[in-house]
């Protein structure tokens, strides 16, 4: 599953929790859907960040060398 598609699962599912906060007759089950539909909403925006960190770190580990150490490295900003 690619970034773009699992980003566009949160989506829907955030839409789909919103839809069921709208129908919901208790205010606690309104709550509790838009709450989570919030919750994906945020996650499916964090998704791309958290790939190109975990893409870097993965990077800074192949940078090292066979005793441990971290070699030279130029910051990226």
């Amino acid at each position: 599953m690619t970034d773009e598609q699992l980003a566009a699962m949160h989506r829907l599912l955030a839409n789909y929790h919103r839809k069921l906060a709208t129908e919901a007759l208790l205010d606690v089950v309104q709550q509790y859907h838009a709450d989570l539909a919030q919750r994906l909403a945020d996650e499916a925006g964090l998704i791309p960040r958290r790939t190109a960190i975990v893409e870097r770190l993965y990077e800074c580990e192949q940078q090292k060398t066979p005793d441990g150490d971290s070699r030279q490295m130029t910051a990226r900003h």
